[in-house]
């Protein structure tokens, strides 16, 4: 049994955090990882970090039980009043919301993604908010082991991360430019789009100041891109 299925495990490593819907107002508590109990043991081309423990995606969207409004925990409780008025036609109160496992599964963690990427896009958040849930789902079914779902949500995140570039300003969902550009030379690269990898990684290396850690993923994709010619 993984760490992450094992009950026992999971108890000491989440803990019970209190919220409030900024759409409909209920206080819930939500799954929660706490800090220093989830360690880093290997790390993706496109910088998809996997954890001894837990997968922090598995309880990085957070549904309201009465409405269903779902968000990135970091943008949960961020709502404009024109925003609500999107919203309030879209989620629902009552039965029909669903019922979730007390530890989240890889199938109930996708299908929170979607919601909160609906969300997204029905309150006309930013394109790098959206590009950010895809790429989040993309890399859920990773894990899964459905690779045309994959792909499929990793050119939508790649797609609206491109466009995001030349539209909004950084930091997008935490990530810096350099991050940005060299993730999207990484997802370029899974898709295919050699010529676009390329020209995103050279705009990745030559940026001064550039993390040690940065760098070596970089130079580890120019070595495998150029293997192809």
């Amino acid at each position: 049994m993984h760490p992450s299925e094992d009950p026992e495990i999971l108890k000491s490593v989440l803990y019970d955090k209190s919220c409030t819907c900024p759409l409909c107002g209920k206080a819930f508590t939500t799954k929660t990882i706490k800090l220093g109990k989830n360690q880093v043991t290997s790390i993706d081309e496109d910088l998809y970090a996997h954890y001894s423990t837990v997968n922090p995606l598995l309880y990085d969207i957070i549904v309201c039980p009465e409405c269903g409004y779902s968000a990135v925990t970091k943008n949960f409780s961020s709502l404009l009043s024109k925003q609500k008025e999107w919203l309030s036609a879209h989620f629902y109160r009552g039965s029909q919301i669903p019922t979730y496992s007390e530890y989240t599964t890889i199938d109930e963690a996708i299908h929170k993604h979607k919601i909160a990427l609906l969300a997204c896009i029905t309150r006309k958040s930013k394109l790098g908010e959206q590009a950010y849930l895809a790429l989040h789902i993309a890399w859920l079914y990773r894990d899964k082991g459905d690779d045309a779902e994959s792909k499929n949500f990793l050119k939508r995140a790649y797609d609206g991360f491109a466009e995001a570039l030349t539209k909004e300003n950084f930091p997008i969902l935490g990530l810096d430019e350099a991050t940005l550009l060299y993730m999207l030379a990484a997802m370029a690269h899974e898709l295919n789009k050699s010529e676009e990898s390329k020209q995103y990684l050279s705009s990745v290396i030559t940026m001064p100041g550039l993390s040690p850690r940065l760098k070596d993923h970089a130079l580890n994709l120019k070595e495998k891109l150029y293997e192809k010619r």
